[in-house]
């Protein structure tokens, strides 16, 4: 009679044995769908909690309908701007400074919304979810298909599962922009890899209106570009036919389109209101319960944020951040994922670093680095892949009620 772990161990390779023997998009399917009726289920559950720690209308409204859940804290702006678009005069709080609103959050979301209601008839509540869930379906593809041309179809597979059942995925499914970012996000990348620059182009522009953080992609880019020109500069024939002046060209316009439309929000912000500084004056709204009121210094928010809270042993463990991580993606079996992606989420960790605050919305600020799921060093180890299972599932229903009830998620 063979023993319980054996049994479990032969349970879970039959599993996979089966999920690995359909097709490729049936495998993703199978697994975004599952991922959604395991969130689903954690948020049904933690709704009613809610509920009773929050009656006074805290974090949805006049209505405690579930829907209304799926589409509390951030999802409650989005709604406004969908509705009503930005206030062309900025809120002010008792002592002057600029309080929280809309113009903290891109339109690209908020207007699809708008889109799909008007067209439909549907009502905020179902639409904006359900924009959420087709754009983080097409995201699964995308990223499976991202890994997989670079790390091969097992690590493509386990950093979808990762990425629509682990510990965040909940976000894939509620009225955020995450998923419609991630899909431009991985799309975009995409794209790059296969030289497509007017799609890359297009993509890196919705997505800079979508989340911040767009950024990274063109800087990704010129990452991408000027290696690929100095390793032909330095090739004995010092010919660049491999480079064409006329690519090189497209690489220009496409990185500077991506970056005036990176840059173009701030602006946008300041010519309505009537004010310079409206957007940044409208994030840094958000830091006072954190740091207090400060001066807006890049690269400096995680240093004043861990120097509060946990003092020099704070700052010695940002410090060992900037290196650890790195290191890491410099290591060669990250190297595998492919020189794109490697330098992606280094220019992506490197904006969240630059720019925000550690605190609770930062675990989805990273869900981009989900190509990193990928990585051979973290899936070819069995014990490896189990832990991180384990972790995956047992961290959305923690992380589900952390966010939800303390917030915002």
């Amino acid at each position: 009679m063979p023993s319980a772990p054996s049994s479990l161990a032969s349970g879970r390779r039959r599993v996979l044995d089966v999920v690995t023997s359909l097709p490729v998009w049936a495998t993703v399917v199978l697994v975004w769908f599952g991922g959604r009726l395991l969130s689903s289920s954690w948020l049904a559950i933690v709704y009613p909690l809610a509920g009773r720690a929050m009656p006074d209308n805290a974090i949805w409204g006049n209505d405690h309908g579930f829907l209304r859940f799926l589409t509390a804290w951030d999802g409650q702006y989005y709604e406004q701007i969908s509705l009503h678009g930005y206030p062309t005069v900025l809120p002010l709080d008792s002592a002057g400074h600029v309080a929280q609103n809309a113009w903290a959050f891109l339109p690209a979301f908020p207007f699809a919304i708008r889109f799909l209601t008007v067209w439909t008839g549907m009502t905020f509540e179902v639409a904006a979810p359900l924009i959420a869930l087709a754009a983080g379906l097409v995201a699964a593809f995308l990223l499976h298909k991202l890994v997989r041309d670079r790390a091969g179809d097992a690590a493509a597979l386990w950093a979808v599962f990762f990425f629509t059942c682990g510990p965040l995925s909940f976000l894939l499914q509620v009225g955020y922009a995450e998923s419609v970012f991630l899909a431009l996000t991985f799309g975009a990348l995409l794209a790059m890899e296969h030289r497509r620059y007017g799609l890359l182009t297009v993509l890196g522009v919705v997505a800079a209106f979508t989340r911040p953080g767009a950024l990274a992609i063109p800087l990704t880019l010129g990452v991408v570009a000027l290696v690929r020109w100095i390793r032909l500069r330095r090739s004995a024939d010092r010919v660049l036919d491999g480079f064409p002046l006329r690519e090189q060209v497209r690489v220009v316009v496409a990185g500077g389109v991506m970056v005036l439309a990176g840059l173009a929000w701030p602006v946008i912000a300041s010519h309505v209101t009537g004010r310079p500084d409206a957007y940044l004056a409208t994030e840094m709204s958000w830091w006072v319960n954190f740091i207090g009121r400060v001066q807006f210094v890049p690269l400096s928010p995680w240093f004043l944020t861990t120097a509060k809270w946990l003092g020099v042993g704070g700052v010695l463990i940002v410090i060992g951040l900037l290196v650890a991580y790195p290191v890491w993606l410099t290591r060669r079996s990250t190297r595998k994922l492919g020189s794109t992606t490697v330098l992606f989420s280094g220019a992506y960790a490197l904006y969240v670093f630059a720019v925000s605050l550690p605190m609770a919305s930062t675990p989805r600020l990273l869900m981009p680095l989900a190509p990193l799921f990928g990585s051979p060093e973290l899936v070819a180890k069995p014990w490896m892949r189990w832990t991180l299972v384990t972790c995956a599932l047992a961290g959305q229903p923690v992380l589900i009620a952390v966010l939800w009830l303390l917030g915002p998620p």
